[in-house]
């Protein structure tokens, strides 16, 4: 159901780095790019009246930054991610292209998050563009910290790409890695320490409130089709991180990650020029900091086969499924509970030999590195048949990412080589992943560690290898039509990478198992014959509104590359007592829900050929309209102020953010506020959220 026949999204990853050498903890060794500078599902609650904002608490144990910094071309460039090398450079974006920091400090301790908009980038380069891939971005990055009097290394910055199919390329492969792309690779470079050192440079003291989210329904995982694979376990966990201010409980920034793949808008559309995008995380990152405030930090978690049902390549889609995941993310938020642990550490390990696969396609890919290089043959990056109609890759190829054959004409076998990461803040384990890892990578380290309140992933983070998996766990005709043998590596990257973790978690004070264990898939054979159906939501839980569903349908597993199976439209149940209706595969349609309650929604798809059946459900909370009002008195410490506060009822039943408007024209942030006294007899109005996203207004006189 991929959109995309390339796409692989994470495909070219691929290849990565070759690399050599011993692993380490904390202290690294320098290579030369770069000198290195010397860590449950959500359900809702009753709607319950909402008390007065929380006072200040014991839990104010960090300080917290972010920042924003575009990285919006200042030329045509070409795109990466969607099989496009013969489309023409292009400019305009649909949306803002940016890179955002969080840094998380504490005393001259630091930890920092950058997730940049791209398809994926490499950890290293080749030739003068040595220094602007990602881990010259962590150690230059690492570099400003210290100008700001932290004591960190390169360890303490976790660099990711959200993984959008429609920006600049960054890796070749889909679009030429010409002048203009090598010179937007260093604005990318600069923006992520730009991002970093603006993110430090305005620390909050902040609580750091946590949760994981649940965005099931948004991953394909009842059916089979193009880069999702039925019968094997999905990873929906979807961590975050919340900095509030401790008086007001005003956000002072977020960082979440979703585990979901973002390749659902295109820049070129058929005979339409879109224009680049920051798809599904852009869409949540932007109605975040329009809602709750702050600056949210948005990237994303475990990808590889964690495919989205859309199939329109348009925004409108995009911000179909923006919707449900704000749903999810708000509905997580309202679980959120403060750290209480100010713990801060990173940790960093090579992985010095990454087996390259012996399939044609990998060896191929190996050798569009190699011919990248200006005496490789082709004169430099290139984009033509002797490549198999893709573009050169300018990855580095030399130690510790390229060991052995590592040049044209050259003998003997190659690894590759790179770097996981790993920080702890607090009871928080955040991993890298140097790919796109499949669930069972993240699970396996989850349960190798045993102390931590969340294993959390980071997608994509340090490079960009290509699909993390284990081939003995899989078959041809479980992967189907998709496309994870081709950008696999090698057969022991997935094991790699969680070795990785389960040292870095060691180095960071974790409890971990006596022994590694060993990354496994389990597979559900009984849903080999059933035919696919899954849906998702724009809301999961609501105050009484009109809600859309967007249902797809596919083919059993086993009826791979056989005639097609004749499979029923969609059968709905909106568990209201509304009646049936029916819709074909893939349309979108709209329920109006009117009285609060929980109600079970259920699509059921029926196998003509074969008379099996298959259902999806999901349950909604409709709840009680949602309103504030404002408790206003004279503050007792200064007459010329008034202390402000809310109360709510309805809605989910509890207040995440209010945006306040004084008589005098300050418009502070907050679930309290203090506005002046004059002008006299003055309006003050308020909008709150609730944990459903549910907003509602209310105003009153200034006493």
């Amino acid at each position: 159901m991929r959109k995309t026949t390339l796409a692989g999204c994470v495909a070219m990853a691929l290849l990565a780095g070759c690399g050599g050498g011993s692993s380490s903890n904390v202290a690294l060794p320098t290579t030369p790019s770069a000198s290195a500078p010397t860590a449950a599902p959500v359900s809702t609650t009753a709607p319950v009246a909402q008390p007065t904002a929380p006072a200040a608490t014991p839990n104010a144990l960090f300080k917290v930054g972010a920042a924003t910094v575009s990285v919006a071309p200042d030329a045509p460039v070409y795109v990466g991610g969607y099989s496009d090398p013969g489309k023409p450079p292009i400019q305009v974006s649909n949306d803002p292209l940016e890179v955002r920091a969080f840094v998380v400090a504490k005393g001259d301790k630091a930890v920092a998050f950058a997730v940049v908009d791209s398809t994926g980038w490499f950890a290293e380069y080749q030739d003068a563009d040595v220094g602007n891939g990602q881990f010259g971005s962590r150690v230059d990055a690492a570099k400003a910290l210290s100008v700001r009097g932290f004591n960190v290394d390169r360890s303490a910055v976790m660099v990711s790409t959200t993984h959008s199919h429609a920006t600049p390329t960054l890796v070749g492969i889909w679009g030429l890695m010409g002048p203009a792309n090598k010179t937007y690779l260093k604005k990318v470079h600069d923006a992520v320490v730009q991002a970093v050192d603006t993110a430090a440079a305005n620390l909050k003291t902040s609580e750091l409130w946590t949760a994981n989210g649940d965005i099931s329904s948004i991953i394909w995982q009842n059916g089979q089709g193009t880069d999702h694979v039925d019968g094997f376990a999905v990873d929906a966990r979807m961590p975050v991180l919340w900095a509030r201010d401790p008086e007001t409980g005003a956000t002072n920034a977020l960082y979440v990650n979703i585990p979901n793949h973002p390749d659902e808008f295109r820049p070129f559309n058929g005979a339409v020029t879109q224009g680049f995008s920051a798809d599904v995380p852009g869409y949540v990152r932007h109605q975040m900091d329009a809602t709750i405030g702050g600056v949210s930090v948005v990237g994303s978690g475990t990808l590889g086969r964690q495919e989205s049902p859309g199939t329109n390549a348009d925004y409108a889609e995009v911000s179909y499924q923006g919707q449900y995941v704000l749903n999810a993310l708000r509905l997580a938020m309202a679980k959120a509970a403060p750290l209480k642990s100010d713990t801060l550490g990173s940790s960093e390990t090579l992985l010095p030999s990454i087996t390259v696969g012996t399939n044609q396609y990998n060896q191929g890919l190996l050798n569009l590195m190699k011919y990248n290089a200006p005496a490789a043959g082709l004169g430099g990056p290139s984009c033509n048949a002797a490549l198999g109609g893709n573009c050169s890759v300018p990855r580095a190829l030399t130690a510790p990412w390229c060991v052995g054959n590592c040049s044209v004409g050259g003998s003997g076998s190659t690894s590759l080589g790179t770097y996981t990461t790993a920080l702890r803040i607090g009871p928080l384990l955040y991993i890298s992943n140097p790919g796109e890892a499949f669930a069972e990578v993240n699970d396996t380290v989850r349960g190798e560690v045993l102390d931590a309140q969340s294993v959390n992933v980071v997608g994509l983070a340090g490079d960009f290898l290509g699909y993390n998996w284990s081939p003995s766990d899989y078959t041809t005709l479980q992967f189907g039509s998709g496309d994870f043998a081709k950008y696999n590596v090698g057969p022991d990257l997935a094991q790699l990478t969680a070795d990785g973790a389960y040292a870095n978690a060691a180095a960071l004070g974790f409890t971990v198992k006596p022994a590694k264990d060993v990354v496994k898939a389990a597979y559900d054979s009984s849903v080999a014959n059933l035919p696919g159906i899954q849906f998702y939501s724009t809301r999961i839980a609501s105050t009484p509104t009109s809600i859309s569903f967007y249902g797809s349908t596919a083919q059993p597993q086993s009826n791979f590359q056989q005639p097609n199976h004749v499979l029923s439209a969609i059968a709905w149940d909106f568990g209201d007592n509304s009646g049936a209706v029916t819709s074909n595969s893939q349309d979108r349609l709209s329920h109006a829900f009117t009285t609060p309650g929980s109600y079970k929604v259920t699509a059921k798809v029926t196998d003509s050929n074969t008379g099996n059946s298959r259902s999806w459900s999901q349950t909604l909370t409709i709840l009680p309209a949602f309103s504030v009002a404002i408790n206003a008195v004279v503050s007792d410490v200064d007459a010329t102020k008034t202390q402000l506060s809310l109360r709510g009822t309805g809605g989910q039943g509890q207040l995440l953010a209010a945006r306040w408007s004084c008589p005098d024209g300050e418009t502070p942030q907050g679930l309290t506020a203090v506005c002046n006294r004059l002008p006299r007899n003055g309006i003050v109005e308020v909008t709150a959220w609730d944990g459903a996203g549910n907003s509602a207004m209310s105003q009153t006189q200034v006493p």
